[in-house]
């Protein structure tokens, strides 16, 4: 009766163990999949700062062209651009919002398009009208170059936060994979052997003749 008791033990015992390597291949899972989905947001941001980058680029060429030869083709891509930037400014303001650190630069390139939108919009309108004295003025008094170099401080700025922000976790991104992968093959390793004791233990058990003692 007392061998009995004991093997009941070592099977409660195996069997906390092998609670205890589940809880822990979940926690390094959960752990993996964090970091998995802290490089999808950077990459994702990452992607729609350069997206709104060639947007602008788009406006200003596309400008610059129609500027100077008066061709409604180079306003396609203005036109385009317009359209797109408020929704690639939606989904880039959905990716930080979680982020406070980038929602404040985010904010200030939003100024920015939406300015520059306005800005050609309303030279485009005035070269239609025949003021093309005053664009010109606009485009020799150096105001658009201004402009475009503004904007490109703003993206500048925004991808030194991003940078920032992203910067530990790029740093330590493998070393975290390797140490993930070994701990859950341990984990692993360790909730087969427990567990094939346990199929041992359990065989010794339903094997052990039942004595009454007098």
């Amino acid at each position: 009766m007392q061998q009995r008791g004991k093997v009941w033990v070592y099977l409660c015992t195996g069997i906390l163990l092998l609670l205890f390597f589940a809880a822990e291949q979940a926690y390094i899972l959960k752990q993996w999949h964090q970091a998995s989905e802290t490089q999808e947001l950077r990459s994702a941001i990452t992607v729609q700062v350069l997206q709104l980058r060639r947007l602008a680029t788009d406006i200003d060429n596309g400008f610059r062209g129609y500027a100077l030869m008066r061709q409604s083709m180079f306003l396609v891509p203005v036109v385009a651009a317009e359209a797109e930037i408020p929704r690639a400014l939606d989904r880039l303001t959905e990716l930080t919002e979680k982020t406070p650190s980038l929602q404040g630069g985010v904010q200030v390139l939003k100024r920015r398009l939406e300015e520059l939108i306005e800005t050609k919009r309303q030279l485009t309108f005035k070269i239609g009208a025949g003021e093309q004295e005053e664009v010109l003025r606009y485009i020799r008094g150096g105001d658009g170059v201004a402009m475009a170099k503004t904007i490109a401080n703003v993206f500048d700025d925004l991808d030194a936060k991003i940078e920032r922000e992203f910067r530990e976790t790029d740093a330590s991104q493998p070393e975290q994979w390797r140490r993930a992968i070994w701990q859950l093959v341990a984990a692993q390793a360790g909730a087969v052997l427990v567990g094939l004791l346990l199929v041992k233990l359990f065989s010794s058990v339903f094997a052990m003749p039942y004595r009454v003692e007098t």
